[in-house]
């Protein structure tokens, strides 16, 4: 059985986009209010709804705006790079089973972050091999925008289209709006969720772990 493992909050425990948001805003420091309105609104929405996504696409819209993919690409591999070189950004146990599991070709990472930003991510933490559904850009003159948003149910969608007769052995998660995806585990590991996360997975019946 394939194990699977989220992204941010599991195998990294800052947010990878995020963090690349971030890093471009120091070079355009106007954008920093409405970004703030619109993550502020983001944080407030339940997990398991549309708004939080839908407000996470518009903040990296527009922080990204205008930036080629080449250009992208370059900071996309800095941040990656700077995440993995954090040591307190890791866990080490959880780092270790996806590698374990990477070795054994029964590993796929899922994550609402950018394809190549989690596929270098991944690299520079030594998880090599894995299976990853992620987020895709399109580039334009205008800047990247997402051509797929992998949040939600569409992570679930994009599992079962990759594996249609197969079952997640173990999940690794720490967010509810993963529950579709977590209906598939026989086995599901909450690494630190927040107490709203955490009484969502308790509502739905679904046995779990607790990773803190």
């Amino acid at each position: 059985m394939i194990t699977v493992f989220d992204l941010d909050g599991v195998l990294s425990r800052a947010d990878t986009m995020a963090t690349l948001v971030f890093t471009r805003l120091r070079a355009r420091p106007w954008l920093v209010f409405p970004i703030g309105v619109l993550s502020a609104v983001a944080a407030l929405a339940t997990p398991e709804g549309e708004l939080r996504p839908r407000c996470n696409r518009a903040v990296v819209h527009l922080a990204l705006a205008g930036m080629s993919e080449e250009g992208y690409r370059r900071l996309a591999e800095r941040t990656a790079r700077r995440l993995a070189a954090r040591r307190d950004n890791t866990t080490p146990e959880i780092v270790d089973a996806a590698r374990a599991a990477s070795d054994a070709g029964a590993c796929l990472v899922t994550t609402a972050t950018e394809r190549f930003l989690a596929q270098r991510f991944l690299a520079a933490i030594g998880v090599h091999g894995a299976e990853v559904h992620a987020s895709e850009f399109v580039f334009s003159p205008a800047g990247p925008r997402f051509r797929t948003h992998n949040v939600g149910r569409r992570k679930a969608f994009a599992f079962r289209a990759a594996h249609p007769t197969g079952r997640i052995g173990r999940f690794y998660t720490d967010s509810a709006s993963d529950l579709p995806l977590a209906e598939l585990a026989r086995d599901v590991v909450l690494v630190g969720p927040s107490r709203r996360s955490a009484t969502a997975f308790e509502r739905t019946g679904i046995r779990f772990r607790r990773v803190d």
